[in-house]
């Protein structure tokens, strides 16, 4: 009895595995399923769907959706930034930038960008940027550039 009951777990187990690995390798087979936005024609339609795919690892397909964002609102500075931290987790830091600085022209008083910026100035091995950017982040009230600014020696 014990050794069919864990055959069974692990039969279970096994299923769930799988299929967790299906849904979290093809975010973009998923249908878009936010019933508060459902008009294709609206940029918060497509930022949604490319949170979605960012947050699921799907970059490529998450910039392609902030693309469409940027289609139907070519001022959306949410669309640039989250645009330039897909660009950033794959590695194009310099595209990133690019983003982030249109969506700082664009919207300069979100804290939350200079931040994000200064993490990229970081990783772009410019670190006397990136913290002028924690502290302008820091000092518009931003948490995560305060907390950052703490732990520095």
């Amino acid at each position: 009895m014990d050794r069919q009951r864990a055959i069974t777990i692990a039969s279970l187990m096994f299923a769930v595995c799988f299929v967790s690995a299906l849904i979290v390798t093809t975010p973009g087979m998923a249908e878009y399923s936010n019933l508060s936005v459902t008009d294709k024609l609206d940029p918060a339609y497509w930022l949604d769907r490319g949170g979605l795919y960012a947050t699921y690892g799907s970059y490529t397909a998450a910039i392609k959706a902030y693309e469409k964002a940027l289609e139907l609102d070519a001022n959306n500075s949410k669309a640039y930034f989250n645009r330039g931290l897909s660009y950033a987790e794959l590695g194009n830091l310099n595209q990133a930038l690019i983003d982030i600085n249109k969506a700082i022209t664009l919207n300069p008083g979100q804290s939350n960008f200079y931040y994000a910026r200064g993490r990229v100035q970081l990783l772009s091995g410019n670190s006397a940027q990136a913290f002028k950017d924690f502290n302008k982040a820091s000092n518009m009230g931003d948490l995560d550039a305060q907390k950052y600014l703490a732990q520095m020696p």
